[in-house]
């Protein structure tokens, strides 16, 4: 038999019926505001969160920077600075706390309190799929974006009203960023609705009575707790995953870039004085005829031969000036960038 629905009372007619296509929209509306509520809590995504614990991490963006500017030679092409972006999301067991349960119609057309199977793929379902844009009533979200749910992009979403959660930056080493948001929607305008409040049964009088706002909010939990096992899952990764359900881009692609490298020939030109000193000491042998002529009283004239060893030391003081012309290869950073990496904010819708 086919998905059971929400009874509600129809005042206008004076008739218990079921919730069909947009008469539904008054609980997921409140479901989704009561899920937007905080941001924190099962099937919140966050960024660089000051706490991790019991998060599961969705995917990171890496922004990578040399370390030198531009015309830089040589380089070792791995002096990088990196930046990483952690994506979160929360995918533990919210506590649930259910004491009131909605009037469905069976199939032999009598009343009975909803069961958790029915509630799953009933309003549960419903709420999830408007949380993620695929609701097809005409009446509904249509192809936008649900409360509580998250894109990725430089500017805000035009649909609704948005609020910024967090930054995520590029930069190149000469300082120029550019950068992208993670946005939540917190409001929708759908224009005139009827209010449809499902119906609840109140055993003390016998009664069946409309559900308040905080009795449907009870559900929220289990709102989080089905996100948590399928639609409504986020990844941030450069392509859509290929597993777990069919998954849409929530947003738009984000780059990480950085100044390239490239070999580069390079002429140059030394030239340099150099002044230095050198001593040392010589010795050697010389040999020849010595005569000498003196006075003497007599007539004696003659001649002397003999050997004499002398040492000599001595200083050398010079300058030399040169020049030197070379030639050389080398990685070099350039003025251009090259595309790293990307990534994109995907969300499961199936």
């Amino acid at each position: 038999m086919g998905n059971k629905k929400v009874a509600y009372f129809d005042s206008d007619g004076g008739a218990i019926k079921e919730m069909n296509g947009s008469e539904v929209e008054f609980i997921t509306e409140t479901l989704l505001a009561d899920f937007n509520s905080s941001d924190t809590g099962t099937g919140t995504v966050s960024v660089n969160p000051l706490s991790t614990t019991g998060l599961t991490l969705i995917g990171t963006f890496t922004d990578t920077k040399r370390d030198d500017p531009p015309g830089t030679h040589p380089v070792a092409g791995t002096d990088i600075t990196s930046t990483t972006f952690n994506f979160y999301q929360d995918l533990q067991s919210a506590t649930e706390n259910i004491s009131v349960r909605p009037m469905m119609v069976t199939d032999d057309n009598h009343l009975q309190r909803m069961p958790d199977s029915d509630v799953n793929v009933g309003f549960i379902k419903d709420t999830q799929q408007d949380y993620v844009m695929t609701e097809l009533s005409p009446d509904a979200y249509g192809s936008v974006f649900g409360v509580g749910s998250y894109k990725m992009q430089p500017t805000a979403p035009t649909e609704g009203t948005w609020v910024e959660k967090a930054t995520i930056t590029n930069t190149l080493q000469d300082g120029t960023t550019n950068s992208t948001k993670l946005w939540r929607k917190s409001a929708h305008s759908f224009g005139s609705r009827t209010e449809r409040r499902p119906l609840k049964y109140v055993a003390g009088n016998v009664s069946l009575r409309r559900m308040s706002d905080t009795e449907i909010k009870q559900y929220t939990p289990r709102l989080r707790n089905q996100i948590r096992q399928g639609i409504g899952q986020y990844k941030l990764q450069a392509t859509a995953p290929t597993t777990g359900g069919t998954w849409v881009a929530a947003g738009q692609a984000f780059t990480d870039t950085r100044f390239e490298i490239a070999n580069q020939n390079y002429t140059t030109q030394f030239s340099g004085n150099f002044t230095g000193f050198f001593s040392n000491t010589f010795a050697n042998f010389f040999s020849s005829i010595y005569n000498r002529f003196a006075a003497f009283s007599g007539n004696f004239i003659g001649s002397f031969s003999g050997s004499r060893t002398k040492f000599f030391t001595g200083t050398f003081s010079g300058t030399f000036t040169g020049f030197f012309t070379g030639s050389f290869t080398g990685l070099t950073v350039q003025n251009s960038t090259e595309n790293v990496s990307n990534v994109t904010l995907w969300v499961r819708i199936a």
